[in-house]
């Protein structure tokens, strides 16, 4: 493989970037550019100049780490120079010219992935920890690099792997007395077990995803009522514009803000209304997809005007989907008798708003460092097939048939549960899934 090279810190000016090179040719193609020889040592910090030419470029200290104790499992030093964004991509300019090639996002984690530095769910735990914007987002994600959560998933495959095995050995083996055969009952108790625990780590994951993703919380109302004021009000900053003309909003405006450890995907819609506008009717289309995509919605009514027939349509539209409604302008008018929380978006006060969302949105996770929660919605759904897969089993049992045709669900529940690990060889998949990743990680 070539030897890869890539900044890991962010690309802009700061104190310090750090560049990072990983493969066989790591410790030759730095020692080409340096002044003094790099040597071959683990968990050394060296301190030289990098030059072009015998131009001095930089002062610098290099991290060396040697095959297989390093992240990616391969020969890797970490460059710590001064931090020009400038200088930083300089010096990769000339670790390309003597060798290396510039590392795809998240290729540094891939290689460790495929060097079993790292199983899938431990590479996404890392993608998680890196992204979340919660502190309930880091401690999730130091779940799945936690060596209790990585045995249980283990401990599931060999239940499930030894049930396959003696199956098949019964099946292609039954003259031979001194191989046990497994009873209908004990496997019928052993496949139920596997039902729940799957059930278990399904429904864990799906309540802590949204906290990995965002949870969609869509604002909407009639035109003119304050909904872009309060989208401003939520973010304590101005990022939709406001006006009095009804109609300003025609696209959906998105935002992530953290309210209480909670990351939010907050979206500011058009006007619901009937409306001959085309652009504008565009824009009310994309609220009602944005409304079927939304884990809470805010309906905002404008307090200082009476009830409209549009909003007891837009009543209707909400009849099974979770709401707060906020009566907004409350600045304006204290005789509104329409229900629920009063605020004034205009002059910030939101106060009673955000305690509700507080209390709508936290997530009730009874969890600790040894449940198992999946970090990604693709694995989640790799142990809901899983699951389905065991519950096909179990029937199959249950109409009393013979057990060589669970054979097909259990092989299929083992493929995902080995998808999930990452013991797979679907290259295509692993590129896509690194894909994800940013650069230099």
């Amino acid at each position: 493989m070539k030897t890869i090279v890539a900044l890991s810190t962010p690309p802009l000016n700061a104190a310090v970037h750090i560049i990072r090179i990983s493969g066989t040719e790591a410790f030759n193609i730095i020692n080409q550019i340096t002044t003094t020889k790099i040597l071959k040592i683990g968990y050394k910090i060296q301190k030289t100049k990098i030059i072009d030419n015998q131009q001095i470029i930089d002062n610098v200290l290099i991290n060396t780490f040697v095959t297989p104790q390093s992240y990616t499992g391969e020969d890797l030093v970490e460059i710590n120079c001064h931090g020009g964004y400038f200088l930083a991509n300089k010096i990769i300019e000339l670790l390309i010219k003597h060798g290396c090639v510039l590392a795809l996002p998240g290729e540094f984690t891939q290689r460790a992935f495929m060097n079993n530095k790292l199983t899938l769910i431990e590479a996404e735990s890392i993608n998680n920890l890196i992204n979340t914007t919660s502190t309930q987002g880091i401690l999730l994600a130091n779940n799945g690099l936690h060596p209790q959560v990585i045995m249980k998933m283990h401990e599931f495959k060999n239940t499930l792997f030894n049930l396959l095995g003696q199956i098949e050995i019964n099946i292609d083996y039954p003259e031979y007395d001194d191989v046990p055969n497994i009873s209908n009952t004990e496997f019928k108790k052993q496949i139920k077990s596997l039902i729940n625990t799957s059930q278990k780590i399904i429904n864990d994951s799906m309540m802590a995803l949204p906290i990995f993703e965002g949870i969609n919380v869509t604002i909407i109302g009639q035109p003119n009522v304050g909904k872009s004021s309060l989208f401003n009000a939520i973010l304590k900053e101005s990022r939709a514009i406001v006006s009095s003309i009804p109609g300003t909003t025609r696209d959906v405006v998105s935002a992530k803000v953290n309210i209480g450890g909670v990351t939010i995907n907050l979206q500011d819609t058009a006007g619901l209304r009937i409306s001959k506008n085309t652009i504008e009717k565009l824009g009310i289309l994309k609220t009602h997809e944005s409304l079927s995509k939304s884990a809470l919605i805010i309906w905002v009514i404008d307090g200082s005007q009476k009830n409209t027939k549009e909003n007891l349509w837009i009543e209707k539209l909400l009849f099974d989907k979770n709401y707060i409604k906020v009566i907004n302008k409350s600045d304006l008018t204290q005789k509104s008798q329409a229900k629920g929380i009063r605020v004034s978006a205009k002059n910030n006060n939101i106060v009673n708003l955000i305690k509700a969302l507080l209390k709508r949105l936290q997530t009730k996770l009874d969890w600790n460092q040894n449940t198992i929660i999946l970090q990604s919605s693709h694995a989640i759904g790799s142990m809901q097939n899983v699951n389905e897969q065991l519950k096909k089993t179990l029937n199959i049992m249950n109409q009393r048939q013979t057990i060589d045709l669970t054979l097909e669900f259990l092989q299929t529940a083992l493929k995902n549960i080995d998808h999930i690990l990452g013991n797979t060889k679907e290259y295509n998949f692993i590129n896509e899934l690194f894909r994800k990743f940013c650069l230099g990680k």
